[in-house]
């Protein structure tokens, strides 16, 4: 099993919902650490919710204070390109905190 992580921070922009050809959907939210507005170097996190989570970000804004709690996936594919490695943050659930970060 996978270990779950957890990552607080201000939403910066929720994407709209992807669907593949295959009929696989996803929807990326993009959050950034509390002190972006005064930090030279801003980090800025894509979290990715996949299938039915996808409807977990309905309702989530911009500029909201959240927790989100993800797993790190890893695969390899070889493609036209050759073998590549991708790293995925996926999200699982996401919570919106007051102000006081409860």
């Amino acid at each position: 099993m996978a270990q779950i992580y957890e990552y607080t921070g201000v939403v910066e922009d929720v994407m709209a919902i992807q669907t593949f050809a295959s009929g696989f959907t996803k929807r990326d939210l993009i959050m950034g650490d509390e002190g972006n507005a005064t930090s030279k170097y801003p980090n800025y996190i894509k979290f990715t919710f996949k299938k039915d989570n996808c409807s977990l970000l309905d309702g989530i804004q911009k500029g909201q204070k959240a927790k989100v709690r993800f797993a790190i996936d890893g695969r390899k594919w070889e493609g036209p390109k050759g073998l590549q490695y991708f790293v995925d943050l996926t999200a699982l659930k996401v919570e919106v905190l007051n102000v006081d970060g409860t």
